[in-house]
C-alpha cells in the first residue's frame, strides 16, 4: 500500500483533452509534465476517452485528477507508486487492469472488470462497480464502497479484495485460489475484524474517499 501524500493546490494550465483527443498525445503530455516537476494535474474535457494514464511507468509524486466521465481500461498497467489518480466522474469497463503500483480513485460508477489483473497498488471504486471486479487479481488492493455485480474476484490467485457485506452480487470468488475476499460490514468499516495491515488499507481508502469527494 502506498503512503499517503500531500499535493499542492494545480497552478499550470489544465490539459484539454478534446483538443489532443488521441489517448498517446494526452498521455505523452502528461508524462512531459510530470518530467517538469508538476505535482497537480488536471484532465477537463473528458468524455469517454479511453486508455487514459495507460502504462505511465516512473517515481513521481503527483496527483493526476480527471473531470468527466472516462472509456475503457482508465490508468491500465499504471506503475507509479508515487501517483495518485482521481477520477470525479464514471470509469467504464477495465478500470485499473493490470495495475501494478500507485492509487486510482473512481468517485463514480465503474464498468465491468475493475481491477482486472491488478498487481499492486491501491484501486478504490466509490460507486457502484460492474461484473467480475478483481477478475483475476493476483495482487494489491481492491476496495469496492457501492454495489457491486457478480463474480467479483473470480479466478482471483492473490491481493485482496474488499467489499461491503450485502452489496455484491452472486458467485463471489468463484474460481478463487488464493488471495482474501473481505466482507465488510456496512456500518463503521473499521470496526471489521481486521489484522493491522487490512485496517490500514481500509483507512486509505476512506482518507482518499473524504479528501477528494464528500465525507464516506
Amino acid at each position: 500500500m502506498e503512503s499517503d501524500h500531500a499535493f499542492p493546490a494545480a497552478a499550470a494550465p489544465p490539459i484539454l483533452v478534446p483538443e489532443l483527443r488521441d489517448y498517446h498525445q494526452i498521455n505523452a503530455e502528461l508524462v512531459r509534465r510530470l518530467n517538469l516537476g508538476e505535482r497537480h494535474i488536471r484532465l477537463e474535457g473528458v468524455a469517454g476517452h479511453r486508455l487514459l494514464v495507460w502504462r505511465i511507468s516512473g517515481d513521481w509524486q503527483a496527483l493526476i485528477e480527471i473531470e468527466g466521465n472516462t472509456g475503457p481500461e482508465l490508468a491500465a498497467e499504471l506503475d507509479a507508486p508515487g501517483l495518485t489518480v482521481v477520477c470525479r466522474g464514471s470509469a467504464a469497463d477495465g478500470a485499473g487492469r493490470g495495475l501494478a503500483a500507485g492509487r486510482l480513485v473512481v468517485g463514480g460508477a465503474a464498468g465491468a472488470a475493475g481491477g482486472y489483473f491488478q498487481r499492486g497498488g491501491l484501486i478504490v471504486a466509490l460507486g457502484d462497480v460492474g461484473p467480475r471486479a478483481g477478475l483475476a487479481q493476483c495482487g494489491g488492493d481492491l476496495v469496492l464502497f457501492g454495489k457491486v455485480g457478480a463474480l467479483a474476484g473470480e479466478r482471483q490467485t492473490g491481493g485482496r479484495l474488499f467489499y461491503k457485506q450485502g452489496c455484491t452480487g452472486p458467485h463471489a470468488g468463484h474460481g478463487r485460489r488464493a488471495g482474501r475476499l473481505i466482507a465488510l460490514p456496512a456500518e463503521q468499516l473499521l470496526a471489521a475484524n481486521l489484522d493491522p495491515d487490512e485496517s490500514r488499507v481500509i483507512a486509505a481508502a476512506l482518507g482518499l474517499a473524504n479528501r477528494f469527494f464528500s465525507p464516506a
